[in-house]
């Protein structure tokens, strides 16, 4: 016994700490980090170094997560427009096909998330235009089983962002005039990978991925002049980092180039991300669904639901009680007539007059319990307790006394005011198989009881009780049988 205790010990306090962090994580404020294409997240701008997922996880129990994804662990999919594409199921079964065809069955696995661009007043004068919409792989097959293992430490990952398009939504919001541009594009560099996302008229029209021939800035300064002379008087703005500390100098003579952040830095500036605390989201995409917000009227709907459940818990419970009470009753004239049943069966005395008058008690006795047993309990104590629970008040009953041979029915019961005890006599009274139904007795309660305590009468009709009332149009004021 003490061995099983000390077994059970150790699990609920482990039960109670994955509680506790799940509840901090549940109200925990997101930490943004930066995830490589080694799988290791490392702060923005460049504090502290990566480390690997999974050992992180395993030390930040209890915490909420968001992610910047490295374009590195990105395959983008941008929809030739008027694709007959609704809904995100659509867009992600179009990708699905295309990874497939172009990765093999190894993007079978690849997590998915779709994307399609709002419509904002830059985008409203090109109506013409259809809506640019795409998907996004994350080429990590083994993604779910490192979201189990966030999940086994109890840490809440908000979002999966991937880095080009969270740095294009940023700049949008923080340079409105580029965004509603003719022309316009942003370059997304990580080392030697370009991400070079075009605009026309806010709406993306080109997405691509470079590899570049050095992480440096000449190199870089090469292919966007190649990108921005396929497109004559495109306004780019330049982000991202990994690049060697004369970049910025190799790219200066690109005339309609603007460099945003130091580009020499070992990891992603948090300002390439940073969004006002209420925006409209213009483009967006996340590998975690994200929950649709709560309404307004959520946490009034469960007060009202939760006062409900507490006030149909409240009176089942004085049912029962009332009920219980009934039972106790019952059994002790189960335990009466079991008492007398020896006697009635004894050998029986000289016939005097006094044996013969406690034989004929003995007899009327055992015929009383008898047609107490044979009494049609389940319907007696069905009718009261329905009656009981239908009137606008509690009623506690206090006791039950039935005398079988004269059909009489006595019930003593302690009501909050006087309204509820008369309209159980009306109800009773309504009833089939009672009759007389009167109130004997209505007065304050005494002894430490609280309420009205009353005493009720009836002859009883066995054979025409039934086990529910029936249904009544409306109870009328009570008064005529008291």
């Amino acid at each position: 016994m003490n061995s099983a205790s000390s077994l059970g010990a150790p699990a609920r306090e482990g039960q109670v700490l994955r509680w506790r962090r799940a509840l901090r994580a549940r109200l925990a404020q997101p930490q943004q980090l930066w995830l490589n294409e080694a799988v290791a997240v490392a702060a923005l701008d460049g504090v502290g170094r990566a480390e690997p997922l999974q050992d992180w996880a395993s030390q930040q129990g209890g915490t909420a997560l968001g992610l910047i994804v490295s374009e590195q662990l990105i395959h983008p999919l941008l929809c030739e427009p008027g694709l007959p594409l609704h809904g995100d199921e659509a867009l992600q079964a179009y990708g699905r096909q295309q990874f497939l065809h172009y990765f093999g069955a190894a993007a079978q696995r690849w997590p998915l998330a779709a994307w399609r661009q709002a419509e904002t007043a830059a985008t409203a004068e090109t109506a013409g235009d259809p809506a640019a919409a795409g998907v996004l792989a994350l080429h990590l097959a083994d993604w779910p089983a490192r979201l189990q293992q966030l999940q086994a430490q109890q840490i809440r990952l908000s979002s999966l962002r991937p880095a080009a398009l969270a740095a294009l939504q940023t700049a949008a919001h923080q340079q409105p005039d580029w965004w509603q541009a003719e022309s316009a594009a942003l370059a997304w560099v990580e080392g030697s990978l370009l991400s070079w996302l075009q605009l026309r008229h806010g709406r993306v029209s080109q997405w691509r991925h470079l590899r570049l021939a050095a992480a440096s800035g000449g190199s870089l300064a090469e292919t966007l002049a190649e990108l921005m002379a396929a497109a004559p008087g495109v306004q780019v703005l330049l982000k991202g980092y990994g690049l060697d500390t004369a970049a910025e100098s190799a790219l200066a003579r690109l005339a309609g180039l603007r460099v945003l952040g130091r580009l020499d830095a070992p990891a992603p500036l948090a300002a390439h991300f940073e969004l006002p605390a209420k925006h409209q989201a213009t483009l967006a995409a996340d590998f975690v669904v994200q929950r649709p917000p709560r309404s307004p009227i959520a946490w009034p709907l469960l007060g009202c639901g939760l006062l409900v459940l507490a006030t149909a818990l409240q009176q089942t419970w004085q049912t029962h009680q009332a009920r219980e009470q009934l039972q106790t009753l019952l059994d002790q004239q189960t335990q009466r007539q079991a008492r007398l049943a020896p006697r009635a069966a004894a050998s029986k005395p000289a016939r005097s007059a006094t044996s013969k008058a406690q034989e004929a008690d003995d007899w009327r006795a055992a015929a009383e319990v008898q047609a107490l047993l044979q009494h049609r309990w389940d319907a007696l104590l069905a009718n009261v307790e329905q009656a009981g629970a239908e009137t606008a008040g509690a009623i506690s009953w206090l006791g039950l006394d039935y005398v079988a041979g004269r059909r009489e029915l006595r019930l003593e019961g302690l009501a909050n005011e006087r309204l509820p005890a008369l309209k159980l006599v009306d109800r009773l009274a309504a009833a089939p198989g009672w009759q007389d139904v009167i109130v004997g007795r209505l007065q304050n309660g005494s002894q430490g009881l609280v309420g009205q305590r009353f005493e009720l009468s009836a002859k009883i009709r066995p054979a025409a009780l039934q086990a529910a009332l029936p249904a009544v149009a409306a109870v009328p004021a009570s008064g005529a049988q008291r």
